[in-house]
């Protein structure tokens, strides 16, 4: 019992002195300003804080403190700043806060929590604030702008590349751009390009090598950040792979070449043995006749043994005529 009657006597022994804490102090912390008003991404800007005695006692002290600001948000000075000099009635004076927004920051409205700190060493009044302020971001828009094949009309088994042409008409700037393009080949399915500003494009160079003929359908990722975040796009090219090319024609042409020349190189050696040989019989003393029976070339052997059995054939109808009339 004793003790309830001495906690309820301090409670009324503090909330007296507050009460007359409060009486006779005032002060208000207010945004001044915020330059530019308009912020972007990765930009800095400055934040300026009224601090104005309202009362009618000098408070000992003062402070104003950022709580908790957003991650995104870069901070230069320190977050508790002592305030002095509010030594008369509407005494003002004006703080600063250097900030900049990081390349990551999120568009939108941000907001940081403030606490106004004053009175004597022993007893403070805590006025609670709050700072607000909007992130301008731009956004960047995506798309294929060209592609090509190399070779232009692929055909079995060749190696391809495929050139994607990424185009940025959007007003933000894409970071991190990578294309994704999930075909069944083997080979490269990912391309990097990077960062696009607005209005610049860039090439993907994928290279594959195509195993079978036929239209294809390939899905096509585009992935990237911008000031809203991460972002992917989503659409479809077609390559059209041609059957390959029979090479019977190209089998057929070469071996009928090398039959030809090795008919060529065998006639040669033939004809050059033969006149080696006539030539050796002149050396040796052998007649012309003797010479004449050679037989050079085998071509010629041929034509007397058809001019032979073309005699042989004249000479028996001849016989038979002969033995008929008789």
């Amino acid at each position: 019992m004793k003790k309830e009657i001495l906690f309820l006597l301090v409670a009324i022994f503090l909330v007296s002195n507050v009460s007359a804490l409060n009486e006779g102090y005032c002060v208000t912390a207010e945004v001044s300003d915020i330059s530019p008003s308009s912020i972007g991404v990765d930009e800095e800007f400055t934040i300026g804080i009224q601090i104005e005695n309202c009362g009618a006692k000098i408070p000992e002290y003062v402070s104003f403190e950022l709580l908790n600001p957003p991650t995104d948000i870069e901070i230069k000075e320190p977050l508790v700043r002592n305030i002095s000099n509010l030594n008369y009635g509407n005494s003002e004076r004006f703080i600063t806060y250097h900030m900049k927004t990081t390349d990551d920051a999120q568009p939108g409205t941000h907001i940081i929590k403030t606490r106004l700190s004053y009175g004597e060493e022993k007893y403070s009044l805590i006025n609670d604030y709050e700072i607000s302020f909007n992130v301008i971001g731009e956004k960047a828009e995506l798309s294929i702008a060209s592609l090509k094949t190399e070779p232009v009309l692929p055909t079995e088994e060749e190696t391809v590349e495929l050139t994607l042409r990424i185009e940025n008409t959007g007003d933000g700037t894409a970071k991190s751009v990578s294309i994704y393009a999930d075909h069944s080949f083997k080979g490269l399915k990912q391309s990097f390009i990077g960062a696009l500003d607005s209005d610049e494009d860039g090439p993907a160079v994928l290279t594959f090598i195509v195993d079978k003929e036929g239209e294809f359908e390939i899905p096509v990722t585009i992935s990237y950040k911008d000031d809203f975040g991460e972002n992917e796009i989503t659409t479809i090219v077609n390559i059209s792979v041609l059957k390959k090319k029979s090479n019977l024609g190209g089998i057929f042409f070469s071996i009928l070449i090398i039959a030809v020349l090795g008919w060529g190189v065998y006639y040669f050696i033939k004809t050059k043995k033969s006149k080696d040989k006539i030539i050796h019989q002149l050396l040796r003393g052998e007649t012309k006749e003797e010479i004449k029976k050679i037989k050079v070339p085998e071509i010629k052997e041929n034509r007397r043994e058809n001019r032979k059995d073309k005699e042989k054939k004249e000479r028996r109808k001849k016989e038979f005529l002969k033995k008929y009339k008789k």
